[in-house]
């Protein structure tokens, strides 16, 4: 469908290319401008508003980046956020301009460990010359032994030679799916999944096939109908403060859930990145079925997500395949970042850390819950961000758009849904980003307000 629209600017204030972003938002969000819609030219709309088109560019180019529109080349511009994989992960990473970030569900940077002093530390070994040197692409031998301390440490015994040293969990994804699969081959996952593994997915061009869930995690007898429809060859599973609906999945539904992979012979890739962060865990996949399961954890949200140390425990039967794709994706990690993180592992900075992240996590927990008291909303005190569902007349982008008028950025439910509609409209809030439990009370506030009708909060400064 094609528009003739025109943002009103009469009363705008400020520059005019943020001035037609906040117009489009306002249309989108009142439903002016519907999903798919195709937008005029960037020269079309110029000359109706007599401006320059680099202005009009500018304004396109903004829009897209906050996800409000997407371009299909010679197509056109429409409206709606892009639908791809890679596409969705790039918007969430990209930097919001909104002063209160809930979008992006990152660990509270002001409790990272302290750098200079560990790079000190570093510079004082008279062995530190050799973290220039290529590495094994496993990994240093030290740092591998790390990694499976670790996870025997986290209730996964692990032997180093098991153990393979990624550039965080999104590059062990890559790793172990494109050594697992083929272009034209099908993966399933949650339907509210990680958006990382439908970039990985569309890169590699293999099939999502979506896997219904509970607040138990995915549903046994849905994944054993999806593997006899199709041709599973891979299983990816976020089980432990599930991304984005916070749930932790039974020991007895990680049994049953193991009972059909074993059946149909489906490799299980148990990405467990926030596992570190709780003082309880049911067990895992892997230990039911270790030869058929990669076990993958990061330091990057419990100790530093700049750190990107990812590790892989993988069956016996893949160890090559993983020296294969390391040696294809990167020719091994930076040493010095596994030094970093072995080091502040030896010396207690790794416990000392996760025991700080614990505190604070649960505390803005705690607020979000009771500021959105009266919502549907699920948490977990360790958990980096809720789940909001919405009331019956809003959608996830709908409260996005809103939300992003009022100075605040969330992520809705379409970042995250396998199929093209999500099978419930909510949000994530993340709430490790903002800065100081404040302006987390800000943006809770703001997002209650938009909800019950009231007016609009002015965007705090910071």
């Amino acid at each position: 469908m094609d528009t003739n629209w025109q943002p009103a600017l009469e009363k705008a204030s400020g520059p005019r290319y943020l001035a037609i972003v906040r117009a489009m938002a306002d249309d989108i969000a009142s439903g002016r401008l519907v999903n798919d819609t195709r937008l005029p030219t960037q020269r079309e709309l110029a000359d109706r508003l007599q401006l320059a088109i680099g202005t009009i560019t500018r304004a396109y180019a903004e829009a897209e980046r906050r996800g409000l529109i997407r371009s299909e080349g010679r197509r056109g511009t429409f409206v709606g956020a892009p639908q791809t994989g890679r596409s969705v992960l790039s918007i969430i990473a990209n930097g919001s301009s909104n002063a209160i970030d809930m979008s992006k569900n990152h660990p509270h940077y002001a409790l990272d460990p302290h750098l200079p002093t560990a790079l000190r530390q570093i510079a004082r070994d008279r062995n530190t010359q050799r973290l220039l040197e290529y590495a094994p692409a496993a990994g240093l031998a030290r740092h591998r032994e790390a990694g499976a301390r670790w996870f025997t440490e986290l209730g996964a015994k692990t032997e180093p030679e098991s153990i393979f040293v990624t550039a965080g969990a999104q590059h062990a994804l890559s790793i172990i799916v494109a050594a697992e699969t083929s272009p034209g081959d099908t993966i399933a996952a949650e339907k509210l999944t990680y958006p990382g593994i439908k970039a990985v997915a569309e890169l590699l061009g293999l099939q999502v096939a979506g896997v219904a869930m509970d607040r138990d995690g995915i549903l046994p007898d849905s994944l054993d109908s999806v593997c006899r429809q199709r041709a599973v060859r891979l299983l990816y599973l976020n089980p432990s403060l599930q991304n984005p609906t916070t749930s932790v999945m039974s020991a007895q539904r990680r049994k049953e859930i193991a009972d059909v992979a074993e059946r149909h012979g489906v490799t299980v890739i148990e990405d467990e990145i926030m596992r570190p962060m709780m003082p309880d865990h049911p067990g895992y996949i892997t230990t039911l079925i270790p030869d058929q399961t990669y076990l993958v954890m990061s330091a990057s949200k419990a100790i530093a997500a700049g750190l990107r140390v990812g590790f892989v425990r993988a069956p016996s039967k893949a160890r090559q395949k993983m020296i294969e794709g390391l040696n294809a994706s990167c020719l091994g990690i930076p040493p010095l970042m596994a030094e970093l993180f072995a080091m502040w592992q030896e010396d207690g900075t790794v416990e000392r850390t996760i025991a700080r992240r614990r505190t604070e996590t649960q505390a803005r927990q705690n607020i979000a819950i009771t500021m959105l008291k009266g919502l549907v909303v699920t948490g977990h005190p360790a958990s980096y961000h809720v789940w909001l569902e919405l009331p019956e007349g809003w959608t996830g982008m709908k409260l996005m758009m809103e939300a992003q008028l009022r100075g605040v950025a969330v992520t809705p439910a379409d970042a995250f849904s396998v199929e093209k509609k999500p099978p419930v409209e909510a949000v994530r809030l993340s709430i490790g980003v903002p800065p100081t439990r404040e302006l987390l009370r800000t943006g809770l506030q703001i997002i209650t307000d938009i909800l019950q009708g009231l007016s609009g909060r002015k965007m705090p400064v910071v």
